[in-house]
């Protein structure tokens, strides 16, 4: 298999940048890519994190995934990419250095659009396009934290919610992506595609073994799942609850510092449960609570930091599908 200038054969390993030139300042263009090609035939994965400069968790362990894993037992490839938006990285920001695109939300990208297009472009023909599934890896950066897969509407649903309950997450979500998202293109191209939503703002304090723990147990999982490993699978749930979303819950026009009830997620709530509050940043009057608009689940998803960016958003409710055992 060979990707850009990164090549490994049957039963063999290699890391490289997959690359598309310069910058007009001469700055490399490239994505780090984990190229891993089983001694035998079978399905390839791909996993890719880090579209946001800010969501380096994934980076923390996905590394290490790939240099414990043995081509020579495996069926079928990995394609792994632990940290996509190098410049948005190097400068500590979530969008592109070089041209402020967010790479998961310029689709496919474009042949004649800017350097970050032209790059999600060229990726996503020789990588994603070839490949039978996809599992992206996303934090909530900063402000919110995680712990689902989402599953778009869109494509082979079936093959993608096998997937996403595969990983072993507590929540699979069933709904649409927004943002043009590279998962979201794939998914309508047909293939299997699990959004995975683990960690972020206080996470790498309080959370960070549990969620490297998860990430790792997700990708293993998923090539269990494909069959490019042997074994069972590994959660440290024991059941997944399968939710269909229906409200996502943002900031509203009271402004100031925004607290979320963690306690109530993974629960039911009641129409009308405080779910949250809004306070004064220095009066510390008590200014709004935040209310659920009808009764569901609460996700394992939504703001954590107290100072939200507008639009953020601060929860997800949804109906209860279906609650699945992993064996």
């Amino acid at each position: 298999m060979k990707i850009g200038n990164i090549q490994a054969n049957q039963g063999e390993r290699a890391f490289g940048f997959f690359s598309i030139g310069v910058t007009h300042g001469r700055f490399p263009i490239h994505i780090p890519l984990h190229l891993l090609v089983g001694a035998q035939s079978g399905p390839t994965l791909v996993v890719q994190a880090g579209a946001s400069g800010l969501e380096i968790e994934p980076a923390l362990i996905l590394p290490h995934v790939a240099n414990e894993l043995d081509p020579a037992q495996m069926k079928g490839n990995l394609i792994l990419a632990p940290l996509m938006n190098t410049s948005a990285f190097e400068f500590e920001q979530v969008h592109s250095a070089w041209d402020g695109k967010h790479y998961n939300e310029i689709g496919r990208g474009s042949a004649d659009g800017s350097v970050s297009e032209q790059l999600i472009h060229s990726y996503y023909n020789a990588a994603i396009a070839e490949a039978d599934a996809l599992v992206d890896i996303r934090t909530g950066a900063l402000s919110s934290y995680h712990e689902f897969v989402g599953v778009n509407n869109e494509g082979d649903v079936d093959g993608s919610k096998a997937l996403a309950i595969a990983l072993g997450l507590p929540h699979v979500v069933l709904g649409k992506d927004e943002i043009n998202s590279i998962a979201q293109e794939a998914a309508r191209a047909g293939k299997a595609v699990a959004v995975a939503f683990i960690g972020g703002g206080p996470g790498l304090r309080d959370y960070r073994d549990q969620n490297l723990g998860r990430m790792r147990k997700s990708v293993l999982n998923a090539m269990r799942h494909l069959g490019i490993l042997d074994g069972a699978l590994e959660s440290d749930v024991d059941t997944v609850s399968v939710i269909q979303e229906h409200t996502i819950i943002k900031t509203t026009s009271e402004r100031g510092f925004t607290f979320m009830d963690k306690n109530k997620r993974g629960t039911h709530v009641a129409a009308g449960d405080k779910i949250g509050y809004v306070r004064h940043p220095f009066s510390g009057a008590h200014l709004e609570d935040i209310l659920a608009p009808r009764a569901g689940i609460m996700v394992h998803g939504g703001a954590a930091w107290p100072v939200p960016e507008e639009d953020t958003m601060l929860a997800i409710l949804g109906d209860l599908v279906e609650e699945i055992a992993i064996a």
